[in-house]
């Protein structure tokens, strides 16, 4: 079995510290918890391979910029033969506080919990967007990273892509183990057991 798990960010060093990028900082996390490096590179995708039992999982940082992530998402999945139900999504979300995170699993039939309607909030992700645009579905489970929301006077672009504030960082810090755990539960074991550990 084959598993993809992604982090969203923008490629390059200007990017590296910017809220937009969490996904990226939280899977240089994963990789390290697994021992495992961002070794390969193809086709806009860096990636990192590994093997835990009969699981064999991909670890990728999308080339592309954030609103283009699809790309990178359609080509692993169709290269690698991996079922969208098996994709786990790590990205900043501006729908949660900082100092928290959300594991929402890919939907199951009579799920009224993670209904269509549920996994969207009023601040939609580009690169969610295009990974569901590319992949035509949007089933598959997500990890958001709250980055809470910017002042009423300022953009949204500009919130995103400016660095954490130290006290944001210090928040961050506080849950990242966390969720490297909960994403190791939902790759290893399954997505709703990680939601039922963090938000059950």
């Amino acid at each position: 079995m084959m598993k993809l798990v992604m982090g969203l960010g923008n490629p390059g060093e200007e990017y590296k510290n910017n809220r937009h990028n969490i996904g990226f900082i939280i899977l240089d996390k994963i990789a390290e918890s697994l021992s495992i490096d961002f070794d390969n590179h193809k086709k806009k995708s860096l990636y990192a391979r590994g093997k835990k039992g009969d699981i064999q999982y991909i670890l990728l940082k999308p080339q592309t910029f954030m609103n283009l992530s699809g790309e990178a998402a359609l080509y692993m999945a169709s290269f690698m033969k991996i079922s969208v139900d098996d994709i786990i999504v790590i990205y900043d979300d501006m729908n949660i506080p900082v100092g928290k995170f959300k594991v929402i699993p890919a939907v199951e039939e009579n799920d009224i919990y993670n209904s269509k309607e549920a996994r969207e909030g009023p601040l939609k992700h580009n690169g969610i967007k295009s990974i569901e645009d590319s992949l035509k579905s949007d089933n598959f489970t997500r990890i958001g990273v709250g980055i809470g929301k910017p002042d009423k006077n300022e953009e949204p672009a500009d919130f995103l892509l400016a660095p954490f504030t130290k006290e944001e960082r210090k928040n961050i810090k506080s849950i990242s183990e966390e969720i490297v755990d909960a994403a190791c539960i939902a790759l290893f074991e399954s997505p709703k057991a990680a939601k039922n550990k963090y938000h059950d």
